[in-house]
């Protein structure tokens, strides 16, 4: 009970400037949005830090941002859809020896919007199992394991 308090308390939390001389851990979200039993991915440019992955579309939290605005703001910059973020689904921590990510996973629907690849050089919907098949980002395979081994998505 106790870390799930904890966690609660975590994701509703603004985010602050880090402290000078600490390693940063990047804290970012990623939109998990099904159609048909299917989930959306995304490709990252070729110029980009992990060009060419596919990845759950999201991005680093701002300095005042809770998880959910964020996740709302980098949607609606990225793809052109309005999104309602609707649960969280799960914490992913990325640690090597060049980066440090906490990544927040959560359901989203698409209320409106038209989409658009404004940072993406391309989509796809996928099966949960077909997720695989991708050179995904390494916390987003890391949060891929968990997708796989769910009894089904979330209707759309």
């Amino acid at each position: 009970m106790i870390a799930k308090n904890r966690l609660k308390s975590h994701l509703n939390k603004p985010v602050m400037n880090s402290k000078a001389g600490q390693q940063d851990c990047l804290r970012v979200t990623a939109a998990l949005i099904t159609l048909n039993d299917r989930l959306f991915i995304a490709q990252r440019p070729s110029h980009k830090r992990f060009g060419l992955s596919w990845e759950f579309p999201g991005g680093k939290v701002e300095p005042g941002e809770t998880l959910e605005e964020s996740l709302a703001r980098e949607i609606r910059e990225e793809l052109c859809w309005t999104v309602r973020v609707e649960r969280f689904f799960r914490l992913i921590s990325h640690r090597d020896e060049h980066f440090s990510i906490d990544l927040y996973a959560f359901w989203c629907r698409v209320i409106g919007g038209e989409l658009c690849l404004r940072e993406h050089v391309a989509y796809r919907w996928v099966l949960p199992v077909e997720l695989n098949a991708y050179p995904l980002t390494q916390a987003d395979r890391e949060l891929t394991t968990f997708l796989i081994s769910l009894p089904g998505l979330p209707p759309s």
